[in-house]
């Protein structure tokens, strides 16, 4: 919420309107007085890792009742105050509309009763609202995600992760109940990420004979090697009747038919707490801003609008409208309707159940089958998610009946023989590792290499090929497809899935290991800019990794608030650095702020280096700040992967292995047709397929015109500068 606040704040004043924050929500809004203060751009500094709200949100009964909404239209209207951004859930955003609705009456009855003049009763005779929906169940019809869904998530699988160190130590099983009483969302994404052996939420209601349906599950985990389980109870799972299925009677069942160790972990509001993480920060401050556009392009025609997430996109819906469709979410399920139910969650969450019910499916013994053999190559630099990715791929591959090989460290492992087969029992725990346990290596065969790599395709009889990597990766697919013509062992489905912390291949909107690299490094960030503490001011000039591609530097600037980035992808000179100054000595002169954050993408710019600009700043700057520099180097690569790579390397597991079936049901034995070897991208909320013939004229520093957060740059600049608007204001 508070990057929320942050972005509407600073929008609006680029703009030149005033803007007011509103004290404890509708209680602060009746009350007034010191309650409804006029915001100022240094008043939301460093709020945006703060976790909860600085202004503070509370429940108020009188804004239920029509004298109450009075007070609060009379407070808003002496302020001159028309337009009304409000964060929350849809109970919240149903009273905004309400009180919208019945905005024409207040004015009139406050003016004949004298309590208004005429000239404000015509300043404020429309009321504007904007929606913003801040709820970690991720329940409001209409969006793809809500502020707060993210972080919740973050916050469950670090539980679930330090949780399960001690259980596989002492081989016990752990229920872990999590929020979500009228949607399972954190409940199903949880259980995909955690390797949950059973899942219980509202929308999948279980048959009365769960019992036994978890015991022989978490049996069955048991006997394939597993020395923890994992269960995930939401608290408004039931069963098919209706009653409530409750943590402690999943816990009676696993100690009384399974004499389980069994225990009870109940997260509750822990889920609420913590920094937001990336994701949000950055959704909660695009929504933010759009909320000042759609209240700029408003009429006295307009109606109550909610800003949404779609395929990525910012839009605006009808606020009603996505109340009502919500509403009848709860509704379904109430007559017990769940197909309908899942319908209403969106495609997105019956996506998700699906496949955690794919990857629970089956759990095929460590014989080997005579099934079709797919191998996987992970080419290119360390990133987080390919031992998720390598989870996905084996289990469901399978679940189908077929095996896996996997290459120990890439091309050179591969042609000497450094292979080794991936049952279903082999990768698990692998969903919450960071790392690389297969290996990893830069290495792009060559024309010798490619011929040894033809005869131990042949030898190991391989009729398929993943390859997870960044450019190196794609370039051994396209070396492997030119090369069909030369060797019929590369005429198999070839599939390249994106992996790099760099997010900087075609085709698609996200790679796999770059939220997690994203998180790590507004984390550093956090920690740099907090060591400043009790210190005369100080500036930070932090150099972030992702090679010629400004994607982690521009999307941590908007997440750390950083008061100036330079990338590569946007040339700069001298005067965009002396700007720069002139931005932080007007910050630092307000003596409220200490803290300063320059960020720097590491190949911006081959003369402009790190050293230098914190040389510039350092020289020029001297008498408002001191200067020091960090390189955050591959420590930003590390950790575990976090709940969206996760997601990721999940899904793109499934649409890989589907796409090879689905070509060799096409084309027994060899293909060689140019949509049997592509990259699989996510583009749009939806996967695509990108030929390799399309891609080879891809080069390392490869700029694509379609990058989707190079639009961000403006919103970054917005929150940077206070005056940037200034110069179009013509």
């Amino acid at each position: 919420m508070n990057a929320a606040v942050r972005a509407v704040v600073r929008t609006s004043l680029q703009f030149g309107l005033n803007v007011y924050l509103v004290k404890e929500g509708y209680h602060g809004l009746i009350r007034g007085e010191d309650l409804i203060q006029q915001a100022t751009w240094y008043d939301v500094s460093f709020i945006i890792g703060q976790g909860g709200t600085v202004i503070g949100t509370k429940r108020c009964m009188e804004f239920t009742t029509i004298e109450g909404r009075m007070k609060a239209a009379k407070n808003m209207i002496n302020l001159g105050i028309s337009n009304l951004v409000v964060i929350g859930g849809d109970g919240s955003l149903t009273g905004a509309h309400i009180f919208r609705q019945e905005w024409p009456n207040y004015v009139k009855e406050l003016l004949a009763k004298g309590h208004i003049s005429e000239e404000m009763s015509k300043k404020c005779s429309h009321l504007n609202l904007v929606g913003l929906v801040g709820s970690i169940d991720n329940d409001f019809s209409g969006t793809d995600m809500t502020i707060g869904a993210d972080t919740a998530l973050h916050r469950i699988l670090e539980a679930v992760d330090a949780i399960t160190s001690t259980a596989s130590s002492h081989k016990r099983t752990f229920i872990m109940e999590v929020m979500g009483r009228s949607c399972g969302y954190l409940a199903v994404k949880s259980a995909l990420m955690c390797e949950a052996d059973y899942l219980f939420i509202r929308e999948w209601p279980q048959p009365l004979s769960w019992p036994d349906k978890l015991s022989d599950a978490v049996r069955e985990a048991r006997k394939m090697g597993k020395r923890l389980n994992i269960i995930i109870v939401s608290e408004g799972a039931m069963d098919v009747n209706g009653n409530a299925i409750t943590s402690d009677a999943v816990k009676k069942v696993l100690v009384e038919k399974l004499q389980q160790d069994a225990r009870v972990t109940v997260l509750g509001h822990v889920q609420r707490g913590g920094n937001p993480s990336a994701f949000d920060r950055i959704l909660a401050s695009r929504m933010g801003a759009s909320a000042v556009f759609y209240i700029l392009e408003a009429t006295n025609d307009s109606e109550s609008v909610v800003v949404c997430l779609s395929a990525n996109k910012i839009i605006k819906l009808s606020l009603m409208e996505c109340v009502s469709n919500t509403l009848k979410v709860a509704k379904a399920i109430e007559r017990r309707d769940f197909k309908t139910a899942l319908m209403l969650r969106g495609p997105n969450f019956k996506l998700n159940l699906d496949t955690y019910k794919q990857l629970i499916r089956e759990k095929q013994s460590n014989d080997s089958s005579d099934g079709n053999i797919t191998l996987i190559l992970n080419i290119g630099g360390s990133s987080n998610g390919i031992n998720a990715l390598t989870y996905s791929i084996v289990r469901n591959t399978v679940s189908f009946g077929d095996r896996v090989l996997g290459s120990k460290y890439g091309v050179e492992g591969f042609i000497e023989g450094d292979v080794v087969e991936l049952y279903w029992s082999s990768v698990v725990g692998w969903l919450d590792r960071g790392g690389v346990k297969l290996g990893i290596t830069r290495v792009i065969p060559n024309d010798k290499m490619l011929k040894e790599m033809a005869e131990k395709l042949k030898f190991f009889k391989i009729n398929a090929c993943i390859i997870a990597g960044g450019y190196e990766a794609l370039q051994t697919a396209i070396a492997m497809y030119d090369n069909r013509n030369k060797y019929e062992e590369f005429c198999i489905p070839i599939a390249v899935i994106p992996v790099t912390y760099s997010n900087n291949l075609p085709g698609t909107d996200f790679s796999l290991g770059a939220d997690t690299a994203l998180n790590q490094v507004i984390k550093l960030c956090d920690i740099i800019r907090q060591s400043a503490e009790g210190h005369r001011p100080r500036t930070f000039v932090v150099e972030v990794l992702g090679g010629s591609c400004g994607y982690l530097t521009t999307l941590a600037a908007i997440s750390c608030g950083a008061d100036a980035s330079f990338i590569k992808e946007e040339p700069f000179n001298l005067l965009d650095i002396l700007h720069c100054i002139t931005v932080l000595a007007e910050k630092f002169s307000t003596k409220k702020i200490t803290r300063g954050l320059v960020l720097r993408s590491q190949l911006a710019n081959e003369n402009y280096t790190t050293e230098l600009i914190s040389n510039i700043l350092s020289e020029e700057g001297k008498d408002w700040f001191v200067t020091r520099t960090s390189a955050l180097g591959n420590i930003a690569t590390g950790g575990v992967p976090s709940p969206f790579d996760r997601s990721i390397a999940l899904k793109l597991g499934q649409i890989s292995t589907e796409w090879i079936r689905n070509i060799q049901s096409q084309c027994s034995g060899i293909v060689t047709s140019p949509n049997s070897a592509v990259m699989i991208g996510l583009r749009k909320n939806s996967h695509k397929y990108n030929s390799l013939e399309s891609l080879r004229h891809i080069t390392k520093d490869y700029i694509p015109n379609d990058i989707w957060w190079l639009k961000l740059r403006l919103l970054s600049k917005m929150f940077e500068d206070p005056n940037y608007w200034k110069q179009f204001s013509n």
